[in-house]
Protein backbone atom coordinates (compact mmCIF):
# COMPACT_ATOMS: atom_id res chain seq x y z
CA UNK A 1 0.00 0.00 0.00
CA UNK A 2 0.94 3.30 -1.11
CA UNK A 3 1.00 6.40 1.35
CA UNK A 4 1.16 9.94 0.02
CA UNK A 5 2.13 13.04 1.58
CA UNK A 6 1.06 16.49 0.82
CA UNK A 7 3.13 18.70 -1.13
CA UNK A 8 3.90 21.24 1.90
CA UNK A 9 4.49 18.15 4.14
CA UNK A 10 7.03 16.37 1.48
CA UNK A 11 8.46 20.30 1.57
CA UNK A 12 9.25 20.32 5.09
CA UNK A 13 11.35 16.82 4.61
CA UNK A 14 14.16 18.98 3.53
CA UNK A 15 18.00 19.26 4.88
CA UNK A 16 17.05 22.68 5.95
CA UNK A 17 14.65 20.78 8.46
CA UNK A 18 16.78 17.96 10.26
CA UNK A 19 20.20 16.97 8.81
CA UNK A 20 20.73 13.12 8.54
CA UNK A 21 24.12 12.78 9.57
CA UNK A 22 22.83 14.02 12.88
CA UNK A 23 21.45 9.96 13.10
CA UNK A 24 24.90 9.03 12.68
CA UNK A 25 26.24 10.99 15.02
CA UNK A 26 23.13 9.24 16.99
CA UNK A 27 24.96 5.71 16.67
CA UNK A 28 28.01 7.00 18.12
CA UNK A 29 26.90 8.49 20.72
CA UNK A 30 24.79 4.75 21.40
CA UNK A 31 28.47 2.84 20.26
CA UNK A 32 29.80 4.97 23.50
CA UNK A 33 27.16 3.91 25.47
CA UNK A 34 27.76 0.56 24.67
CA UNK A 35 31.59 0.63 25.35
CA UNK A 36 29.88 1.69 29.02
CA UNK A 37 27.46 -0.72 29.47
CA UNK A 38 28.48 -3.60 27.50
CA UNK A 39 29.05 -7.15 29.47
CA UNK A 40 32.81 -7.65 30.03
CA UNK A 41 34.89 -10.37 28.45
CA UNK A 42 33.48 -14.38 29.41
CA UNK A 43 30.30 -12.63 29.77
CA UNK A 44 30.94 -10.54 33.14
CA UNK A 45 28.44 -7.97 33.57
CA UNK A 46 29.24 -4.33 32.52
CA UNK A 47 31.28 -2.42 34.51
CA UNK A 48 29.40 0.17 35.94
CA UNK A 49 26.97 -2.62 37.67
CA UNK A 50 30.41 -3.67 39.37
CA UNK A 51 31.12 -0.49 40.21
CA UNK A 52 28.22 0.39 41.97
CA UNK A 53 28.45 -3.06 43.70
CA UNK A 54 31.85 -1.52 44.75
CA UNK A 55 30.45 2.20 45.73
CA UNK A 56 27.85 -0.11 47.57
CA UNK A 57 30.67 -2.05 49.85
CA UNK A 58 32.54 1.49 50.22
CA UNK A 59 29.14 2.81 51.89
CA UNK A 60 28.33 0.24 53.60
CA UNK A 61 31.79 0.35 55.63
CA UNK A 62 31.55 4.16 55.89
CA UNK A 63 27.65 4.71 56.68
CA UNK A 64 26.79 1.75 58.72
CA UNK A 65 30.28 0.74 59.94
CA UNK A 66 31.37 4.16 60.44
CA UNK A 67 35.08 3.61 58.80
CA UNK A 68 36.48 7.43 58.97
CA UNK A 69 39.23 5.94 56.92
CA UNK A 70 37.20 5.27 53.56
CA UNK A 71 35.50 8.52 53.24
CA UNK A 72 37.55 10.34 50.71
CA UNK A 73 37.69 6.93 48.95
CA UNK A 74 34.20 6.61 48.73
CA UNK A 75 33.53 10.31 47.76
CA UNK A 76 35.95 9.88 45.06
CA UNK A 77 34.53 6.62 43.70
CA UNK A 78 31.34 8.27 43.83
CA UNK A 79 32.08 11.14 41.66
CA UNK A 80 33.68 9.22 39.17
CA UNK A 81 30.61 7.30 39.19
CA UNK A 82 29.00 10.44 38.65
CA UNK A 83 30.87 11.54 35.45
CA UNK A 84 30.71 8.44 33.97
CA UNK A 85 27.12 8.69 34.12
CA UNK A 86 26.56 12.25 32.92
CA UNK A 87 28.13 10.67 30.05
CA UNK A 88 26.00 8.71 29.42
CA UNK A 89 22.94 10.78 29.76
CA UNK A 90 24.49 13.36 27.33
CA UNK A 91 24.80 10.69 24.87
CA UNK A 92 21.01 9.34 25.35
CA UNK A 93 19.73 12.81 25.38
CA UNK A 94 21.50 13.34 22.00
CA UNK A 95 20.12 9.96 20.98
CA UNK A 96 16.81 11.47 21.95
CA UNK A 97 17.17 15.15 21.03
CA UNK A 98 17.71 13.61 17.24
CA UNK A 99 14.92 11.48 17.35
CA UNK A 100 12.51 14.30 18.60
CA UNK A 101 13.84 16.30 16.18
CA UNK A 102 12.84 14.01 12.64
CA UNK A 103 9.35 12.92 14.30
CA UNK A 104 8.86 16.95 14.73
CA UNK A 105 8.50 16.38 11.51
CA UNK A 106 6.12 13.65 11.23
CA UNK A 107 3.86 14.17 8.39
CA UNK A 108 0.21 14.51 9.37
CA UNK A 109 -1.50 13.05 6.35
CA UNK A 110 0.07 9.78 7.32
CA UNK A 111 -1.90 9.54 10.95
CA UNK A 112 -4.75 9.87 8.36
CA UNK A 113 -3.31 6.71 6.40
CA UNK A 114 -3.42 4.80 9.95
CA UNK A 115 -7.38 6.13 10.03
CA UNK A 116 -7.68 4.79 6.77
CA UNK A 117 -5.83 1.44 8.02
CA UNK A 118 -8.91 1.09 10.36
CA UNK A 119 -11.50 0.86 8.33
Amino acid sequence: MEINITDEEWEELSPENFETAALLRAVDAVDDLRNDLNDGEDGRPPQLRTDLLKLHQLAMAVINQGSRSQVADLFEFAVDLEDQVLGMMTALEQVQETLSQLTALYPESLSYADLDDAD
